[in-house]
């Protein structure tokens, strides 16, 4: 369920992903709609034939639901896909770029 105050969308887990919901893992376990999900609050634009380097493929030219920068350097691009399953592997807090 989004957690947005009145909002009251409901999702079940397979779904919400392919759907641009965001769930997050992290204490209070939020989840949110695709209308009320949190963006990233970094004004960046990857150079052109950026690469995530977590797959060394190309990312998108812009910030978008797929793809994400590193808040504290701007210039590190990831797919979302590829910096959760490497979040999954890591201690909270110690993600590196």
């Amino acid at each position: 369920m989004c957690c947005e105050k009145d909002c009251g969308r409901w999702f079940h887990l397979p779904c919400a992903k392919e759907g641009g919901c965001v769930t997050q893992y992290i204490p209070d376990y939020s989840s949110y709609c695709p209308e009320h999900r949190p963006e990233q609050d970094v004004q960046a634009t990857p150079e052109p034939g950026t690469e995530c380097p977590i797959c060394m493929e190309p990312v998108e030219d812009r910030k978008t639901f797929t793809t994400l920068v590193c808040p504290a350097c701007k210039m590190a691009w990831f797919h979302r896909d590829c910096i959760q399953v490497g979040a999954l592997g890591s201690a909270p807090g110690h993600s590196r770029c």
